[in-house]
């Protein structure tokens, strides 16, 4: 299973990371897909106005309870939204001292039976 290619794709950053490839496929592809989608702001997309998240927006915001909230509802509706991944757990964690909120999404690639912690990381103002 591991040398079948189930999903394929295109990323920029694979490239400035390597230099020799636009090419993704399989975990890395999802991987990306769910990153646009929380990188993408709601309203951003033609057609979907839906689409998205609140998340590119919150840069600078207070860095309080309600915007931990925002961005806890926004990923656990993003991950929920793509049928390749589950949500195993997800912490949301408020730091001050670094004026950031990070979020530790652990995942599971539904066809290829792997678990995966992504971070993602929101700058607030403190």
């Amino acid at each position: 299973m591991a040398n079948k290619v189930y999903y394929r794709g295109f990323s920029t950053q694979a490239w400035m990371e390597t230099k020799n490839r636009f090419a993704t496929s399989n975990i890395e592809t999802v991987k990306r897909d769910l990153l646009n989608h929380i990188y993408t702001a709601k309203g951003e997309r033609l057609m979907m106005p839906g689409f998205g998240t609140r998340i590119p927006i919150l840069a600078f915001e207070p860095n309080d309870e309600i915007t931990r909230k925002i961005v806890e509802d926004d990923l656990r509706e993003v991950i929920n939204y793509d049928p390749r991944v589950r949500l195993i757990n997800l912490q949301v964690l408020s730091l001050p001292d670094n004026n950031a909120i990070v979020a530790l999404c652990d995942v599971e690639y539904i066809e290829f039976e792997v678990q995966e912690t992504l971070r993602i990381e929101v700058p607030t103002a403190g």
